[in-house]
């Protein structure tokens, strides 16, 4: 070959080789194009977590963030996952109990204050409800004697439970508008219920045919399960005797409506399966 054959031969394009690190054209990224189009937005990890205006904790929500992220810690032969704080107060406790008088002492500090706060939590809690209580009683009982209409708070002083032996305050009974709508509708629901299974009930006992017989009362014990499955889940002070009570087979009884209802639920569903 000629040097004019030659030159002419390294002026020529050269072919393109496919291998490591050299993909094909229609697999390389275009110019301006992003290799990445769903992938995290430009400048998005710089900005802030919490919000770091003027007046904003953002310190104390960032310590917040550490302290309850998840971390995954070996126990025996295990591995767990726990928030971070569990997983230091563990720690601790670990090294307590190996004999770390440090960690004995912080512990010991930690758990005793934890302890005071909540006894005096628990002491400010039963002297508000007692002051509560007692206000909201002699005003209702004002109000009955004055023949007034009588006020309904929320919660209502019958529903405030206290235990002075140990401080003990229990609400068994709405503690906000909305529990006490909801409750009142529940309530109806009940009083329906009594209605419907008086009104089968006075069928039942008046109709001559047995088929009828037999529709009334399947539909009164049907509202009579939906009286005791009411009556059951409510506070003591709402319950109620449902009248004209059905003790045949079937019928449902106080305490245990819901219950026989999800057993007889279970056994339809194990007869249609078979």
């Amino acid at each position: 070959m000629s040097n004019a054959d030659k030159e002419a031969s390294n002026n020529l394009p050269q072919q393109y080789r496919v291998g490591y690190k050299r993909p094909p054209a229609e697999h390389r990224f275009r110019k301006g194009q992003s290799g990445n189009p769903r992938g995290r937005p430009k400048g998005s990890r710089n900005q802030p977590k919490v919000d770091t205006g003027h007046g904003m904790r953002a310190a104390e929500e960032y310590l917040k963030q550490e302290a309850y992220r998840t971390v995954t810690v070996r126990e025996g032969e295990n591995y767990i996952e726990l928030p971070a704080i569990q997983a230091i107060f563990r720690a601790m406790g670990v090294s307590a109990m190996k004999g770390n008088r440090f960690a004995q002492k912080a512990m010991a500090d930690l758990v005793t204050n934890l302890e005071k706060r909540e006894a005096q939590d628990r002491f400010e809690l039963f002297g508000n409800m007692v002051e509560y209580k007692h206000k909201w009683t002699e005003e209702i009982e004002r109000c009955e004697r004055l023949g007034r209409p009588v006020p309904e708070p929320i919660p209502h002083p019958h529903d405030i439970i206290l235990n002075p032996s140990n401080g003990g305050v229990r609400i068994e009974g709405p503690q906000t508008r909305e529990q006490k709508l909801r409750l009142e509708e529940v309530l109806q629901r009940r009083a329906e219920a009594q209605e419907e299974v008086s009104y089968f009930a006075e069928k039942y006992r008046r109709s001559r045919s047995e088929k009828m017989k037999a529709f009334y009362l399947d539909h009164w014990h049907w509202e009579q399960r939906m009286f005791d499955i009411i009556n059951d889940a409510v506070p003591k002070r709402y319950k109620a005797k449902l009248e004209n009570r059905s003790y045949r087979e079937g019928a449902s009884r106080e305490g245990s409506a819901l219950e026989e209802l999800c057993k007889d639920r279970e056994m339809r569903s194990e007869y249609i399966g078979d």
